[in-house]
């Protein structure tokens, strides 16, 4: 069972934002619930606690009117001092019986109770006249009464406490409850924003190494993408350009490598012929005639070497893991290369300084003749006229290096990666009639990568340039065949 997609990124976005939000809607919902439920209460609370005090008091106040207006008619029997003290006890009962509908204690309504019958008992002697209810007895039940009505207020106080003590309470565990939600809602956040960060980040982190493999020029990995549907179009649309860029590599490939045995016949023509005048075998040559005989010659080793170098470069992908394996001597493959170097550096009157170990290990002969070819070559083109090109050579723990350092203008710093691409053309030109071709830094990092090693420049950037390669004393065991040759072994 697969995950739902949506169809668009926009879409798995919203769908993100949704549900992160969700939770803090529904924690806001709920904390504004609490809110509303404990103003509710608190307003509640404060509204009986105002009503138990209020006619607490009124009650008080209403005994000491009905206590005048009693004795007043026990003394002058007026009719209208009774009325008076009827229409006061009626208050007195009204409100008694609003305190009796608060939700009291038991203590508390009892003591309601208890003031309430104590008040008929009087107010009924008092209606009828009674002569044992003399002035000191009058005095003694009305205080009786007080001492009941102070009992009532106490009761509403300690229900006033009681309230507060239940909204702190009630506070506390709503505190408590409000922060516990708000802990499990950052974490349910965080792990909601994690989730949904790795789920629209991982297509977009899929196009981008499918777009660094194309830029590195990898289109052996096919591109897959997984996430919202025009993302995954959009990985189907690269593995296409993916598919028409190995054709195209292939064309091109296929192209070289034609071009480069089609100009080889006539190039080699050209300068068998060039030889055959320069050595006078059509007749003897004035010096001006040898002076365009030589730049004959030198242009078609030049241009030679261009084909040679756009041939290698053609095959290098298809051989790049089949190594020829045979025991080289350092200091003998040097010095073959720079013999072949040899007219170009003494008419550039150069000085070839060699600092090479007598070091012996496994290779393919071919390939670092190549590569010291390369290097060499590279020396020279951009070494000024009388200047020194060192080769050093030694031992670093256990793998060979090499370096190669002229006293040319130097490769800057910011070109000292893009020298190794193909076809690459720095901003500074060597001397000479026929352009490079850009490929003899990148055949030599193919070359020295095939045996496990690395390649770089070193230097200031401004004073010369050193090539340093790396290559390990002893090679994997997944080559095609191990042979001996006598040509770099003494």
């Amino acid at each position: 069972m697969t995950l739902y997609q949506p169809k668009s990124l926009a879409k798995l976005i919203l769908y993100g934002f949704a549900f992160v939000s969700l939770p803090l809607v529904l924690a806001l919902g709920y904390a504004a619930l609490q809110v509303d439920r404990l103003a509710h209460q608190s307003q509640t609370a404060v509204y009986q606690a105002v009503q138990a005090i209020t006619n607490s008091r009124q009650l008080i106040d209403l005994l000491t009117d009905m206590e005048r207006s009693g004795r007043q008619y026990l003394i002058l029997g007026d009719s209208e001092l009774l009325d008076a003290f009827e229409q006061v006890n009626g208050d007195f009962m009204t409100t008694a019986q609003r305190l009796q509908r608060l939700p009291l204690d038991s203590d508390h309504l009892d003591s309601v109770d208890a003031l309430i019958a104590r008040q008929e008992q009087v107010a009924e002697a008092i209606r009828e006249n009674d002569e044992a209810l003399d002035q000191p007895a009058v005095a003694a039940a009305f205080l009786d009464l007080n001492e009941l009505a102070q009992q009532v207020l106490s009761g509403s106080n300690r229900m006033v406490d009681r309230e507060v003590s239940i909204l702190r309470e009630t506070a506390g565990t709503a505190r408590t409850l409000l922060f516990a939600l708000g802990l499990g809602l950052v974490l349910l956040t965080i792990s909601s924003a994690t989730l949904f960060t790795f789920l629209i980040s991982r297509p977009v982190r899929q196009l981008d190494r499918a777009i660094r493999r194309l830029g590195d020029g990898r289109f052996d990995t096919p591109v897959q993408v997984r996430g919202p549907e025009d993302l995954e179009y959009l990985g189907v649309r690269l593995d296409w350009l993916r598919q028409r860029l190995m054709e195209l590599e292939e064309q091109k490939g296929r192209f070289l490598r034609h071009m480069s045995h089609e100009l080889k016949t006539p190039l080699t023509a050209i300068r068998e012929g060039a030889e055959l005048l320069q050595d006078q075998a059509v007749g003897d040559l004035t010096a001006e005639q040898h002076e365009v005989v030589s730049i004959l010659q030198h242009n078609t080793v030049a241009l030679q070497r261009l084909i040679e170098d756009l041939l290698r470069f053609s095959t290098a992908p298809e051989d790049s893991g089949d190594l020829q394996l045979s025991g080289i001597r350092l200091p003998t493959l040097i010095d073959e290369v720079a013999r072949n170097h040899k007219p170009v550096i003494m008419s550039k009157s150069l000085r070839l300084d060699l600092a090479v170990q007598d070091i012996h290990f496994q290779g393919d002969l071919e390939r670092l003749r190549t590569l010291v070819d390369n290097l060499l070559s590279n020396a020279v083109k951009f070494s000024p006229r009388g200047g020194t090109i060192r080769i050093e050579g030694h031992w670093e723990g256990d793998a060979v290096i090499m370096e190669v350092a002229d006293q040319g203008p130097g490769i800057p710093l910011e070109e000292r990666e893009s020298v190794f691409d193909a076809f690459f053309q720095g901003r500074h030109k060597a001397e000479g009639y026929v352009k490079g071709s850009g490929l003899g830094l990148s055949i030599a990092r193919g070359h020295v990568e095939a045996h496990g090693g690395s390649i770089s420049v070193s230097g200031n950037g401004s004073h010369g340039t050193c090539i340093r390669v790396t290559l390990p004393r002893h090679q994997p065991a997944m080559v095609t065949m191990i042979r001996e040759d006598s040509r770099a072994t003494s």
